[in-house]
């Protein structure tokens, strides 16, 4: 059985990788936690979104995630970049005897999300893949009530993905809708759902 030290003598010290769309709400929620979290860096190969990102955060900025890890002293890094991107950079950052937070989907090929697993384990560092909608309200009471068999016997269940994303969504980014580093609408927003049933029903 592995341990983990837990920090709880100083703030835990955080690295961000990808400063664009979603990297707003991870500042945010790190802003939230200010009295246990520290944001040490940011890094990004956008020279503005990097700009943006230090003029909010303090954090010494990088252009380069090899170049971070050679002098951050984060305890974690969170990866907020091209879905196709995250599993290199887990292995480096793994490598780096750093804990990793990826946004979703964690990759976009079954074998490279194996890597991620084993590179982590053998590293002996956490991988967290992040999953928001489990602290949905909603899903919260229905987790319960799964829980306590409410429902008896579940034989089925049927999902609906009932919003979208528009054009403008994919015109932001190069990236996005490619198979190489988006994986597709049902690797990209379904995933949620598809984690649901896991989490939901086993």
């Amino acid at each position: 059985m592995r341990i983990y030290r837990t920090i709880t003598d100083r703030k835990i010290r955080m690295a961000l990788v990808g400063c664009g769309r979603i990297s707003g709400n991870h500042f945010g929620a790190m802003e939230q936690h200010a009295e246990h979290v520290e944001i040490a860096d940011v890094c990004d190969v956008d020279g503005r979104a990097l700009e943006r990102a230090v003029q909010r955060t303090g954090a010494k900025g990088h252009s380069s995630l090899t170049e971070m890890l050679a002098t951050s002293a984060a305890d974690l890094v969170v990866l907020a970049t091209p879905s196709g991107l995250h599993p290199e950079q887990t292995i480096e950052i793994a490598l780096s005897g750093r804990h990793v937070m990826t946004e979703k989907p964690m990759a976009t090929h079954w074998h490279d999300g194996l890597r991620m697993v084993k590179a982590c384990d053998d590293a002996g560092v956490r991988l967290f893949v992040v999953k928001q909608n489990r602290r949905n309200a909603t899903l919260q009471l229905l987790k319960r009530a799964v829980e306590q068999k409410r429902f008896g016997r579940i034989y089925m269940v049927n999902i609906n993905v009932f919003w979208t994303r528009p054009q403008e969504y994919y015109d932001s980014a190069k990236w996005r809708g490619t198979w190489e580093f988006d994986g597709g609408a049902f690797m990209n927003q379904a995933s949620h759902y598809v984690d649901l049933l896991d989490w939901l029903i086993g």
